[in-house]
C-alpha cells in the first residue's frame, strides 16, 4: 500500500515544475494584463497607477473605433485567405506526395524546408524578392509590360503577405495531412475501385471524410496563427503602406510602441484580441467536431 501511494505521488511531482513555470510565465502575466487594461498604466513603474474602469475599452470602441474595426477587417481577410488556400493546397500536395512516385521524399523535404526558417529570415528574403525597385519579381513584371509597387501598393501588399505566409507554413500542414493519409486503410480504396469508383470519387468520398480529424487540427492551427499574426507583417511591411496590412495584432503592437501611449490601452486591445480569437476558435471547433461526428 505504501509503495502504491508513493507511485501515485510521482506524476504530481513530475508535473509540478511545469505548472510552476506556466503560472509564472503565462498565468500571472495574463492576470496582470487584465488588471492593467482597467488602469492608465503607461509603462513607468515610478508613476502611480489609477483605476479607470472601462475607459480603455470605451476608447477602443468609440473615438478610436475606426482603427480598431479596420484592423479587425484586415485580420479576418488575412485569416480566411491563408486558412482556406493553405489547407486546400496542403491536402492536394499531401495526396500527390503520398503516391508512390520517384523522389517523393525529396519533394517533401523541399516543401517542408521553409517551415524551419525563422520569420525574420523568411520576411527578409521575400522583402528583397518583392522590392519594387530592384527585386527580381518587379523585373519580370516589367519585362511583360506590367508595373506594380508590390509591397508598396495598398492593393497588393496584403495579398503578397498572404502568399508568403502560405509559402512558409505549407510544409507543416502537408506533414499533418500526410500522417492522416497514411492512416486511411488501403482496403477502402480497393473496395471503391472494385465498385467502379474513379480517383475523383475516391478523393471526395473516402480521402476527405477520413481526413476530417487532420483537417480540424490544421484549420484550428491556421486560424489561431493567422488571427494573432503580426511578426511577418512587422518584417515585411510594418503594417503599411498606410494601414493596408495592419492586422489587430499589428494595431496593438503599434499602439504599444507609440510614444506617450497608454500601455493600459494596449492591454485592453489585447484582451479584445483574445476574446475575438477565442470566440472564432470555439465556433469553428464546434462546427468541425460536429462534422467529424457525422463521419
Amino acid at each position: 500500500m505504501r509503495t502504491k501511494g508513493r507511485g501515485a505521488i510521482w506524476p504530481i511531482v513530475a508535473v509540478t515544475p511545469a505548472l510552476l513555470l506556466y503560472a509564472v510565465f503565462v498565468l500571472f502575466p495574463s492576470i496582470g494584463n487584465i488588471y492593467f487594461s482597467f488602469t492608465d498604466f503607461n509603462g513607468n513603474v515610478h508613476k502611480p497607477i489609477h483605476w479607470v474602469g472601462l475607459d480603455n475599452y470605451t476608447r477602443a470602441f468609440t473615438w478610436e473605433s475606426e482603427g480598431l474595426w479596420h484592423s479587425i477587417k484586415v485580420t479576418f481577410i488575412f485569416a480566411v485567405l491563408v486558412t482556406f488556400i493553405q489547407n486546400a493546397a496542403a491536402v492536394i500536395v499531401a495526396v500527390f506526395l503520398n503516391m508512390k512516385i520517384r523522389l517523393r521524399n525529396f519533394y517533401r523535404s523541399v516543401i517542408f524546408a521553409p517551415t524551419i526558417l525563422g520569420v525574420v529570415v523568411v520576411g527578409l528574403i521575400w522583402t528583397l524578392i518583392l522590392d519594387p525597385y530592384s527585386g527580381p519579381l518587379i523585373r519580370i513584371v516589367q519585362f511583360f509590360g506590367g508595373n506594380s509597387a508590390l509591397l508598396g501598393s495598398p492593393d497588393t501588399a496584403l495579398y503578397l503577405v498572404v502568399f508568403v505566409t502560405i509559402w512558409s507554413s505549407l510544409g507543416y500542414a502537408m506533414i499533418l495531412y500526410l500522417a492522416g493519409l497514411q492512416g486511411i486503410p488501403e482496403h477502402l480504396y480497393e473496395s471503391a475501385k472494385i465498385d467502379g469508383a474513379n480517383a475523383r470519387a475516391s478523393f471526395f468520398h473516402i480521402t476527405l471524410p477520413m481526413l476530417r480529424p487532420s483537417i480540424t487540427v490544421n484549420v484550428l492551427l491556421s486560424i489561431i496563427g493567422t488571427l494573432k499574426t503580426f511578426d511577418i507583417i512587422v518584417v515585411m511591411t510594418n503594417g503599411g503602406p498606410g494601414t493596408a496590412t495592419t492586422t489587430l495584432g499589428m494595431h496593438i503592437f503599434k499602439n504599444l510602441l507609440t510614444p506617450g501611449s497608454s500601455q493600459g490601452y494596449a492591454a485592453a486591445l489585447s484582451i479584445i484580441h483574445f476574446v475575438i480569437v477565442l470566440a472564432v476558435v470555439l465556433i469553428v471547433q464546434t462546427y468541425l467536431q460536429r462534422k467529424e461526428a457525422d463521419l
